[in-house]
């Protein structure tokens, strides 16, 4: 009788021991539930404020790169820029757009058109970063544009120059029409494998 005793309490305090066990479980799994809920919400408020974000970029960096290109071009593409996911990662499509179509800046829309928004891009960066250092480094940058289009071209950079925040360029060109719009000109010339700089004098 002792012993039966003994083995109904045995199994009355293993009951009570699985009943508190359930109750520490029952506590955990609503701990965890309103967990999930607030990464839940908390996702969605990342979500919206990243879709904010994309499409004011959107817009500012496709204001620039659409001014730039109609600054040069008398019937310009406008610049798309368009943020969409893929593979599970947020990636950033550029676009020309002209009568509802769209195509990739270098397909089959003229290198020229390429030069003058890849320039505005370096510009929107530079304006959009705020850390950004003032000076941009630029290499033949209307090298594919039509001589008629260097004015334009010059004149845009020029402009550019003059922005808030004192933007300043150095060009390597070899176009003097571009070369006639800076506040400064050196030329460099190679005399027996030694390059020479030397300051041109602008003609007023």
């Amino acid at each position: 009788m002792d012993k039966l005793i003994k083995i109904l309490n045995e199994k009355l305090s293993e009951r009570k021991f699985s009943k508190k066990e359930l109750k520490n479980w029952e506590i955990k799994l609503d701990t965890n539930l309103d967990k999930l809920k607030d990464l839940e919400e908390a996702r969605v408020i990342f979500q919206k404020a990243s879709q904010v974000t994309q499409s004011q970029l959107s817009r500012q960096i496709s204001g620039i790169v659409s001014s730039a290109l109609a600054a040069v071009f008398p019937d310009p593409y406008k610049f798309v820029v368009e943020f969409v996911s893929r593979r599970n990662t947020t990636e950033c499509d550029l676009m020309f757009e002209k009568n509802g179509q769209r195509r990739s800046p270098l397909a089959s829309c003229g290198y020229g058109a390429a030069d003058i928004a890849s320039l505005a891009l370096r510009v929107a960066y530079w304006k959009l970063d705020g850390k950004a250092r003032n000076v941009l480094v630029l290499d033949e940058p209307t090298r594919a544009l039509s001589l008629e289009k260097h004015e334009r071209a010059s004149m845009m950079v020029s402009e550019l120059s003059k922005m808030n925040g004192g933007l300043q360029f150095i060009i390597v060109t070899h176009s003097k029409k571009l070369a006639s719009y800076a506040d400064k000109i050196f030329q460099v010339k190679k005399i027996n494998n030694v390059s020479h700089v030397t300051e041109i004098e602008k003609s007023i």
